[in-house]
């Protein structure tokens, strides 16, 4: 089977069956406040927290509230995310798609590789015409057998047309066709 031929199958699960993968619970400690969370609040809280630390410098001026802040900023980040919906998805997720669409290659792919679009060409095609001539029989023993094909018909110049009372008074037409015809009217 070719891979034009394969078979494809797409699946769409509805919003109601998608459950995010969420951290309610730590063991030994028992239910988080505020949880449970989706992973991308967890890594919000994180993240937020670490660049607070880093530039502690910067704006740590406020004596013990500075604990605090380091505290309420990351979660309540991670509790702006929990109601951020774009497209029924969270940010991150939404983020990951647009990326994702943005680095595939325009024509899509096939079997895991980028799809590749030849290019279009303008179709050629001969035509060969053979016309067996009425002067010449084909041979009794060549007929039985396999048939021959036809010489092929060589082009001439066209006959310039002659008027009537100029050709009235020719004995012998030039052409191969004028001859045809003559042995015709003849007849």
């Amino acid at each position: 089977m070719s891979a034009s031929d394969e078979e494809l199958i797409g699946h769409s699960y509805t919003r109601a069956r998608k459950h995010p993968l969420v951290i309610g619970k730590l063991p030994g400690a028992g239910r988080l406040p505020g949880g449970p969370y989706t992973i991308t609040q967890v890594m919000t809280m994180v993240i937020s927290f670490g660049l607070l630390v880093m530039t502690r410098d910067l704006w740590a001026h406020f004596g013990a509230m500075n604990f605090i802040l380091m505290a309420l900023i990351p979660w309540g980040l991670a509790w702006v995310l929990r109601y951020a919906r774009l497209d029924g998805r969270d940010p991150a997720r939404a983020v990951r798609s647009l990326l994702i669409y943005s680095s595939t290659p325009a024509q899509g792919r096939l079997a895991g590789k980028p799809q590749r679009v030849a290019r279009p060409r303008l179709a050629t095609a001969t035509c060969t015409v053979r016309v067996r001539s009425a002067e010449r029989p084909a041979p009794a023993a060549a007929a039985k057998s396999v048939p021959q094909p036809a010489p092929v018909a060589r082009r001439t110049a066209r006959p310039v047309p002659v008027p009537a009372a100029a050709a009235a008074g020719r004995a012998e037409p030039k052409t191969g066709l004028q001859a045809l015809l003559a042995s015709l009217d003849e007849q």
